[in-house]
């Protein structure tokens, strides 16, 4: 792991516990700050090294992208919550990628192993989409509708209910 991904490793750490610390998440408020311009363009590697995916890569469909990483104790949490809104939601145009950030490719494939995702997991080894989007905190949850645009990008956990209402606003098939 480089300098620069262990050091941003580390201040994701410390923000991440606080925000759990501080009770972030919960439920999503009306006033999500803007997505950075292109947020949702982006491919990365899949943890089995065989393509390349991104949001793009489904149009129509809504996409729920979760930043994560293996060391993060509230993105197991939220993996759980997503676990259960994929076998809900897959069937109805909306598609579920988990995107590990900072994190040698040997670690993930570890944890996997252990814990599997019924979606795809994507790595972002360098941590170069979530300095793209400006990534403060993990687990942090992108939503991109139907159009391709995103219309959620939060650090914190989030519950089923909520997440159910943000998908149905995406456009997803309720």
């Amino acid at each position: 792991m480089s300098t620069r991904s262990l050091r941003r490793s580390l201040v994701l750490l410390s923000l991440t516990a606080l925000v759990a610390a501080c009770g972030g998440g919960g439920e999503p408020t009306d006033a999500t700050p803007a997505a950075p311009e292109g947020a949702a363009d982006f491919q990365l590697p899949t943890l089995d090294g065989d393509q390349m995916l991104g949001p793009g890569d489904y149009p129509g469909h809504v996409v729920v992208v979760d930043f994560w990483a293996t060391w993060c104790t509230p993105c197991r949490a939220q993996a759980s919550i997503l676990e259960d809104l994929h076998a809900d939601w897959s069937g109805r145009g909306v598609q579920f990628l988990a995107v590990d950030v900072a994190e040698e490719r040997e670690a993930v494939e570890s944890f996997v192993k252990e814990r599997p995702f019924p979606y795809p997991v994507l790595l972002d080894s360098e941590d170069l989409i979530s300095a793209k989007i400006g990534l403060v905190a993990l687990p942090t949850l992108m939503i991109v509708n139907t159009e391709g645009q995103v219309t959620y990008l939060e650090a914190g956990l989030i519950d089923k209910r909520h997440l159910e209402r943000l998908l149905e606003e995406a456009g997803a098939r309720a």
